[in-house]
């Protein structure tokens, strides 16, 4: 079953909440934020990460039979030079549903979301060396590696590097 793709709102805080706890515990190395920090966070702020959203940035959920199965945020650069650029952050598609297609819909409508801007002319993004599939599926949209940057997040003694990649839309 094809999964169900909007944009998130104040009343979807809680899912997507539990959403990204499960993120931060099951896959660590593959986000910046670390589960001790985002437990830190009153939940009531969640909810205003959708209401105030900046101009030309949204947070979208995927959802199978109303339950959040997966996550993704696009923002837009806000300065003077720097406004022909978006970023992807913050994918995720819960472990059970992997391999289903709810990454590739998620990119798919944040990608067709993001070229209703006519000045938004690259989007970037930075992801996990070592996550093979994602890499594989922002390629397929089209995405270059640009360049890796090694120990980009530490945890404990341990270090991952991160790819960045772009996707020049025009």
């Amino acid at each position: 079953m094809e999964p169900t793709v909007r944009v998130l709102l104040e009343g979807d805080a809680a899912a997507w909440l539990e959403l990204r706890v499960e993120s931060l515990e099951r896959d660590p190395s593959a986000f910046g934020k670390a589960l001790e920090e985002q437990l830190q966070i009153p939940p009531e702020l969640a909810a205003l990460r959708f209401r105030d959203v900046a101009e030309g940035g949204f947070h979208l959920g995927a959802f199978a039979d109303e339950k959040l199965i997966g996550m993704a945020t696009f923002f837009r650069a806000t300065g003077l030079k720097e406004r022909h650029k978006g970023n992807i952050y913050g994918v995720y598609v819960t472990s059970q549903q992997r391999g289903k297609g709810v990454g590739r819909a998620l990119i798919t409508t944040l990608l067709t979301m993001a070229r209703r801007d006519s000045s938004l002319e690259q989007i970037l993004l930075a992801v996990a060396s070592g996550q093979t599939a994602a890499k594989r599926l922002y390629r397929s949209f089209g995405f270059e590696t640009y360049g890796t940057e090694p120990n980009a997040l530490k945890m404990g003694s341990t270090y991952v590097d991160e790819d960045h990649m772009i996707l020049r839309i025009r």
